[in-house]
């Protein structure tokens, strides 16, 4: 979704911790994929404690936007979709 969007139902994406990789051991639930650029997607989960994440992930070429601690193209990712890391 667009920044635009997020925005309008509630979703700021600033309000989210931003990570390198997401915290190991931790079960987290994306809440959703907000557009950056042309080369980014900022991904947002959350875990069971309330604990928001902002995962920046960068366009690779023909590997696309790889989250490699999830090991998924997070175009591929599902809102409401839970990750045991």
């Amino acid at each position: 979704m667009s920044f635009a969007q997020a925005r309008d139902i509630g979703i700021d994406y600033r309000d989210y911790q931003k990570v390198d990789c997401l915290p190991s051991g931790v079960r987290v639930t994306a809440i959703a994929g907000v557009w950056g650029d042309y080369v980014n997607i900022r991904c947002l989960f959350e875990d069971a404690d309330d604990n928001r994440y902002l995962r920046n992930i960068r366009r690779w070429g023909d590997a696309g936007y790889f989250v490699k601690e999830l090991d998924v193209d997070a175009k591929q990712i599902l809102v409401g979709e839970v990750f045991e890391l």
